[in-house]
């Protein structure tokens, strides 16, 4: 006789031993007792579930020679011929193979017939999403109104490929990945049965590879049973290619300590095993969700679907990282999975979303106080001298309470107030604590993404600053330049000033002190042309201080920087009249 799986010969015959369904069995139960099951079913969920040995089940409960019952008893020709897969009254039709409209028609001509000697004649369509358009067509006007003694089931892994014509008429039925602790316990007492001597460590490490698959876990224990007795945790993960779990709990390690070259050879080591990368990002998603997941709630342990050694390693892993860290990894790994789908190079996506999530991680340890510094900051102007950075607006001391770390104040600015105790100003003074990774190329480099969230905040304020571009960040005061006087007055104002400030925080995680310059080269005076020229009209003194007035009060004006055109350009407006 021809060697049965293990998954084949321990399908589930009765409701009682689907496992992790219970809000599935529970509720097709009650509507066979009370006689109201429905024309159509939609069973839905991870693969290896349960969801095609639950329609035989229940196509076995409907035509069993004792039911309609709860508990078919697997003896009479009914229960017998749907176990062997041949009984007359229940049509399985594989969508995957069989998803063309002729295919869907021939097993439709027989809905109108009669049974062949059961109760119900029972449809199973697995893999239903993958039929076409007009196959969908052409099953719809029968789902909605079979015949009183034909029950429909379709199965998928892919409920959203359904069309909602087909889902509105079926009742829905979400089966749930099965925890890793059901699955230790059937494979335990099926490896009983089988005197398959295995470790329980071995079974732990089948029943999380499964990821909540049944069938999954089974086909790995027949796999390992080969290797011969005992098996051992060893023999699980030489034969499953290790854990991933540890190797993601690797990674993150690096990331938060910034070791960039422990990324890197932690990503190599998950290649290396032949995983693909899109899967790895996935994996490392999805263990940021689980750090993110105590960060905030540490008494939700339980959520996590992992062993107790592997939530205990998460557990200390999460102390080291903050929430807004783990806010950003996941962007960015989500991102670098979207752009995924048309980039060639997924390991480069995957190793830069990684290193940028490093680079801003502020870990309690990596931050380095600095010690007070004086106001006065200077930064390279366009043309190479040195530039004093614009005293902040009075008007940010109402913003100031609303936000840590408020920027220093310039005394000639700011309004009289009562005099401050000692301990006040020197806290005051003091300028807000840097994590020491971040430097000005990681204000550059991020500079756009600031600038993208200013964009979702005020489309006004984008305009302020396009173009600009940071020229200078030194003692937590960074100093962006901007096209003229104009625009650096309308970025001092408080609102204007702690959008900025917001931006670049939410981009690096540090928010500076903002100083604004104008990128427009101041001009002499009076030129020397135009100093000639009037030494040429008349030597007199007069006449000379006349000129020296009229080019002073004239200044010559080229397109770029000429008032009406740089207001048009900052707040994107159009000359409606000239007068």
């Amino acid at each position: 006789m021809a060697y049965l799986s293990l998954y084949r010969k321990y399908r589930p015959q009765t409701f009682d031993e689907i496992l992790g369904q219970d809000h599935v069995s529970k509720t097709l139960a009650n509507a066979i007792v009370e006689d109201r099951v429905a024309h159509a079913y939609l069973f839905t969920g991870p693969r290896g579930t349960g969801k095609t040995s639950t329609a035989r089940v229940l196509a076995k409960a409907l035509n069993c020679e004792q039911g309609p019952t709860t508990t078919p008893c697997g003896k009479c020709p009914s229960c017998v011929a749907i176990t062997n897969g041949s009984s007359m009254d229940v049509i399985e039709l594989d969508a995957a193979s069989h998803s063309g409209v002729d295919d869907t028609r021939d097993i439709l001509q027989g809905v109108a017939l009669a049974t062949a000697g059961g109760r119900r004649k029972v449809y199973v369509i697995d893999e239903v999403h993958m039929l076409t358009t007009p196959s969908f067509n052409a099953l719809l006007k029968t789902l909605e109104e079979p015949p009183p003694h034909v029950v429909f089931i379709l199965a998928t892994t892919e409920a959203h490929k359904v069309l909602h014509t087909i889902q509105s008429r079926t009742q829905r039925f979400d089966f749930r990945p099965i925890s890793a602790e059901v699955l230790e316990k059937q494979l335990a007492d099926i490896a009983a049965k089988e005197g398959i001597e295995i470790d329980a460590g071995a079974l732990g490490i089948v029943a999380r590879h499964a990821e909540g698959g049944s069938r999954d876990a089974l086909s790995t224990l027949d796999q390992l049973r080969s290797l011969g007795a005992p098996i051992t945790a060893e023999d699980a993960e030489r034969v499953l290619g290790g854990r991933d779990d540890d190797a993601f709990i690797e990674l993150f390690d690096a990331l938060a300590s910034g070791d960039l070259g422990g990324i890197f050879w932690a990503v190599h080591s998950l290649v290396a095993k032949g995983t693909d990368v899109r899967q790895l990002a996935r994996g490392a998603l999805g263990h940021a969700r689980s750090l993110l997941l105590l960060c905030t709630a540490p008494q939700a342990g339980a959520l996590l679907d992992a062993s107790e050694e592997d939530r205990a390693a998460l557990e200390a892993q999460a102390e080291r990282f903050s929430t807004d860290v783990l806010l950003r990894t996941v962007d960015l790994l989500a991102h670098a999975l979207a752009d995924m789908r048309e980039a060639p190079n997924h390991r480069l996506l995957f190793e830069v979303a990684l290193v940028r999530a490093s680079t801003a991680a502020p870990v309690e340890s990596r931050l380095v106080p600095r010690p007070p510094q004086p106001e006065t900051a200077t930064s390279p102007a366009r043309g190479g001298a040195p530039a004093r950075p614009k005293a902040e607006p009075a008007e940010h001391a109402a913003a100031a309470t609303a936000r840590p770390a408020a920027p220093e104040r310039d005394a000639a600015a700011a309004p009289e107030r009562p005099q401050a105790e000692p301990a006040e100003d020197a806290a005051a003074a003091a300028p807000p604590a840097v994590p020491a990774e971040v430097g000005f190329g990681h204000i550059k480099d991020a500079w756009p993404a600031a600038q993208r969230e200013v964009r979702r905040n005020s489309q006004r304020v984008a305009a302020l600053l396009n173009p600009s571009r940071p020229v200078d960040f030194a003692d937590g005061i960074l100093s962006v330049e901007v096209q003229s006087d104009f625009h650096v007055e309308e970025m001092s104002g408080a609102g204007n000033y702690a959008l900025l400030a917001d931006a670049v925080q939410a981009a690096v995680g540090v928010r500076p002190r903002l100083t604004f310059i104008t990128s427009a080269p101041k001009r002499e005076r009076t030129p020397a042309r135009l100093q000639q020229s009037a030494s040429a009209i008349s030597p007199a003194v007069e006449e000379e201080e006349t000129v020296a007035e009229f080019v002073e009060a004239a200044p010559v004006v080229d397109a770029a920087h000429d008032p009406v055109e740089l207001v048009k350009k900052g707040f994107g407006a159009e000359v409606v009249e000239e007068r």
